[in-house]
Order: structure tokens, then sequence, then C-alpha cells
């Protein structure tokens, strides 16, 4: 599998996937589909050449050519480097192999796993939601007397108020919120690389959260469960990504509110918060960013802030003296 893979005109794509699955290090069903199409479109373009640092590097100047944005030619680039990685790993241990095949098939894999990414940014797509919008969305969730709008306003509460990536709500269990008092709770979020991060409910979402768990229950099982059209709660199935999907669609238009996504919250939930005042230390921990660079995409502030920021620099400086 790995000699054919790194240099022969067949990639064995069933190979792949089932090296997605295998890893531990890739928790997020989400990260696994990502880096399969990813991996899938490189083989395509570069129709049975080996695979080699120089191939990697001219495949990502031909999406920048193309007009590719640089964080997606970078999201592209990790897949080739986390497959490279698995494959020297493979030929460490591949039996059959003569020692000088070995060591040249390693050193090639190796190298494929140091490409650089790409330089540059884009606008981000997509929008920031209004608190006007919420409201609307909240506002259509309470005529809904179903369980679902009591569910569906404690999702839209949450995202609102944790900046959760799609993923992360549907991941949600009952194990992972605890009431800190009346008014307010704490949420454990597991993120990206299974790293875990603290967010914090107060007021209209806690009690959102609260209202939806005393009809749902407390037991075990995924916090913003299924629920069946005859309005019966299945406790124990998660919100798949195309579930979510389908909910925030049905609310926007019943609030006729324009497009969005459930991105489009994480995105407000940082622009509120820089917004507010708060550092963007804090803003990249409440994320779950590992780079502050990330969130500093979020922020929407413009340029009469930093203005103001200089303005409170003082220099003392009284003219020349005569």
């Amino acid at each position: 599998m790995t000699q054919e893979i790194i240099t022969t005109t067949t990639s064995a794509l069933a190979d792949i996937e089932q090296e997605l699955a295998r890893d531990p290090r890739l928790k997020s069903r989400h990260t696994r589909r990502g880096y399969l199409a990813d991996l899938t479109a490189f083989d395509a373009w570069r129709q049975g050449r080996p695979a080699t640092k120089l191939m990697v590097e001219e495949y990502a100047a031909s999406l920048q050519a193309t007009g590719s944005a640089p964080n997606s030619i970078n999201r592209k680039l990790a897949a080739i480097r986390w497959y490279a990685r698995r494959l020297a790993e493979h030929i460490q241990e591949e039996a059959g192999l003569e020692e000088v095949d070995r060591a040249r098939m390693v050193s090639q894999a190796e190298r494929v796993a140091t490409v650089q990414d790409v330089t540059g940014k884009r606008q981000q797509k997509g929008r920031h939601i209004s608190p006007g919008e919420l409201s609307g969305l909240m506002e259509a969730c309470a005529n809904d007397p179903s369980n679902a709008g009591r569910r569906d306003a404690a999702l839209f509460a949450v995202a609102w108020q944790a900046g959760l990536r799609r993923d992360e709500s549907g991941g949600l269990t009952t194990s992972d919120f605890a009431p800190a008092g009346p008014e307010d709770g704490d949420l454990v979020i597991r993120g990206k690389g299974d790293k875990e991060r603290a967010a914090y409910l107060y007021d209209g979402a806690h009690q959102a959260l609260t209202d939806w768990l005393a009809i749902r229950g407390s037991g075990p099982g995924p916090i913003f469960c299924a629920i069946r059209k005859d309005g019966l709660i299945h406790p124990d199935r998660h919100l798949s990504g195309e579930a979510l999907r389908m909910i925030l669609d049905k609310r926007i238009a019943q609030a006729g509110v324009k497009p969005l996504t459930w991105h489009d919250f994480r995105r407000t939930f940082a622009g509120n918060l820089l917004d507010g005042g708060a550092d963007l230390v804090t803003v990249q921990k409440l994320m779950g960013h590992s780079d502050p660079g990330t969130t500093s995409n979020y922020d929407r502030r413009g340029d009469e802030v930093k203005r103001k920021a200089v303005k409170t620099l003082f220099v003392p400086y009284h003219g020349r003296q005569r």
C-alpha cells in the first residue's frame, strides 16, 4: 500500500479512508471527511505522478493561481502532510522492503510532510447576526408550542453565548453541563483535537437550556437530541450536521431573517466580545483557537478603534527650548 501511494500511478483511496478511521488523533468526523475530500482532490490533480515535496508545492501554487483562499489551501496541505506522516510510519514497519528502498521512501514522505503553509488572508465568508435577528429566531421558537420549539430556542441561545462550532453543539452531552447557580451554569466543550475548554451561560441562555432539559430530562446522552415529528424525544440520538442545518433553515424562514449559518453565531460571538472590550487572548481561549491569528480574523472593529487605542499613548514633548 505505502509504496503504491508514494511512487506509482494509482492511489488507493479506500486505504486512505481506512487510515483516517484508524488514526486516534483524528477524533472529529468532520476532519476525517474533510481530509478524505482533500486527499481525493490531490490524487486526481497529480494524475499518478509520484507525490514529492516539489509536486505538493506546485499543487499549492496551482490552487493560488485559480483563486483559492489561503485558508482553504492550507487545509488541503494539512491533509497531505498528515498522510505523508502516516506513510512514513507504515514504511518503517513494512516487511519485505530493501533497506535502501525503505530509507528512500521514508525520506520522500518526510520531505512531503515539511511543506509549508501559504501566506495571505482573505476576507472571511459569512456575516454577523444582529440582536434583532436573534430576537426573531427566538420568537419563532417561542411561537412553536412543540418540544422542538423549546429545544431550538436553547440551541440558538447556547450558540449565541458560547460561540460553539456546529459539531460542538451537536456533540454536547448532559454530563457537559453543570449549573453554577440559579441563573448561570458552565459547559465543557470538546473542540478540535479533542481539546476541552469552558463556556459560561448566563441569564436567558441559562434559562433556555434549563427549560429544555426540564423537558428532555437529565439522563445520559446528547443535550440537543433528535425529536420525532409526533413530538417524541429520542434522548440517545445526536443531531447530525445536516439536521442542525435544517433546524436553522426552518427557523430562518419562520423569522423572516436573511440567510445565515451556524458559524455566523460563532463569528458574532467573537465580534461581540471584542466590541465589548475583551482582549484577544481571552476571546481566543473562549473560542478554542490554538492560534491568536485565527481569532483576529473575527475582529470587525474598524480604524476608529485603532485610532482611539493609539490616542492613549502619551509623548512628553514640550517643544524646542529657546
